[in-house]
């Protein structure tokens, strides 16, 4: 009977010091991904016209959707150009920028196109009441996004 009770008090002290590390671990943020969609106009592009209109929607869970920073490059034959534009998302995701027209007027190209990058955020949720002493709220690493838009076609 000694035996068992002393067997008994090691498996318990053992299956605490497993369970111990577990509860008292920091939860990492969870990793939110996401797409991006782009829309272009005008397309076809004439020469005459100088900007254009690019819009869509960060989608997302509802922490990553909104306020997110948006940067929009014109990529020709495949080579990324310097910024050319930035914006934030509203509230439900969505975005629109104007954005001057590409440099490339050669009215044969289809391979302009308009890329959109998504910067990566870090946002915390919850936990706001008041008098609680660990406020432990959920935090969310929304990652980057990146899309690029239906070729744009330019004509004289």
């Amino acid at each position: 009977m000694r035996k068992l009770i002393s067997a008994t008090a090691v498996c318990a002290v053992a299956v605490g010091l497993v369970a111990v590390p577990g509860a008292l671990a920091v939860k990492s943020p969870k990793q939110v991904g996401g797409t991006v969609s782009i829309a272009v106009a005008p397309n076809p592009l004439p020469n005459a016209t100088t900007t254009v209109t690019a819009n869509g929607n960060v989608a997302s869970n509802s922490s990553c959707r909104k306020d997110r920073t948006l940067h929009f490059y014109w990529v020709t034959n495949g080579v990324q150009g310097p910024e050319v534009a930035t914006t934030t998302t509203r509230s439900n995701g969505d975005y629109a920028a104007t954005v001057p027209r590409p440099t490339d007027r050669a009215p044969t190209t289809n391979t302009n196109v308009l890329r959109v990058n998504v910067d990566q955020v870090t946002r915390k949720v919850g936990s706001k009441k008041k008098g609680k002493k660990t406020k432990r709220g959920r935090r969310f690493d929304c990652l980057a996004l990146t899309a690029d838009s239906p070729p744009i076609t330019l004509i004289p």
